[in-house]
């Protein structure tokens, strides 16, 4: 991905504090996948109209994130079945600022996507009483019956719309491995781009330029490929047309 770093300089840099006042914990989601060709070209494309998340010289940063499950799994067949008002439930690290949060995603069954979190010491995954509770009070499920299934690492950039109320993170350098065996994967050419907007917000550069290049909106949950990717004993009929168009593109 050493295109990628290299065209991501082009833009104007935008800081942390300025990024957290388009925070959109409430928002409409949409994601693409595709092959790191494309990147650099749709970064020269729509340098103009974004700022880039610059932190200590840094515009590309270091992600991890573990995500819960139930012992038969029912956050994912939640997924694998395609039922809305369904929840994630994870740990996220920032490894850079060394930070963490425990957070709970929330996709409603009008497309809203709800992302609810607070603040943990960097990379302590005990869950004390403030973290159950936040888990049973922003999620049906009880925390005796979580546990971490899927930890994924990815690099991350982040843009800002420089005219109004969206955010786009573009992942790459994708990894997955099992909590519970010793099971790795990776995808190494893949790129996620997901537009994140406030309801109602229809205009966005970057959607314009990925329609020209016929890259059009698709589901992708890094925990529901990760999984099929990890559990060989996981049923995943819904996710097989998804991972061979990964195939295909990386």
């Amino acid at each position: 991905m050493l295109e990628l770093k290299n065209k991501i300089q082009s833009f104007q840099p935008i800081s942390l504090s300025e990024m957290d006042e388009v925070a959109l914990m409430t928002r409409i989601d949409e994601k693409f996948i595709s092959s790191n060709h494309h990147i650099a070209d749709i970064l020269n494309k729509i340098n103009q109209q974004y700022s880039i998340l610059e932190i200590n010289g840094k515009r590309s940063f270091s992600y991890q994130t573990e995500y819960f499950d139930t012992p038969n799994n029912i956050l994912f067949n939640n997924h694998q079945n395609g039922k809305l008002n369904r929840y994630k439930i994870r740990f996220r690290d920032y490894i850079e600022t060394k930070k963490s949060f425990l957070e709970v995603k929330f996709k409603s069954n009008k497309g809203i996507t709800k992302k609810t979190r607070i603040s943990v010491p960097f990379k302590e995954k005990n869950i004390n009483s403030i973290a159950k509770k936040f888990i049973e009070s922003q999620s049906p499920y009880l925390m005796k019956n979580l546990k971490i299934k899927v930890i994924n690492n990815f690099e991350r950039v982040t843009l800002v719309n420089i005219l109004g109320k969206e955010r786009v993170t573009i992942d790459f350098n994708l990894k997955f491995k099992s909590d519970i065996s010793e099971t790795k994967s990776k995808i190494s050419n893949l790129v996620v781009i997901e537009i994140k907007r406030e309801k109602g917000n229809i205009k966005s550069p970057l959607f314009s330029i990925l329609k020209q290049k016929k890259i059009r909106p698709t589901s992708f949950s890094k925990y529901a490929i990760g999984s099929c990717l990890l559990d060989k004993e996981i049923k995943y009929n819904r996710f097989k047309k998804k991972l061979l168009l990964l195939n295909k593109i990386t």
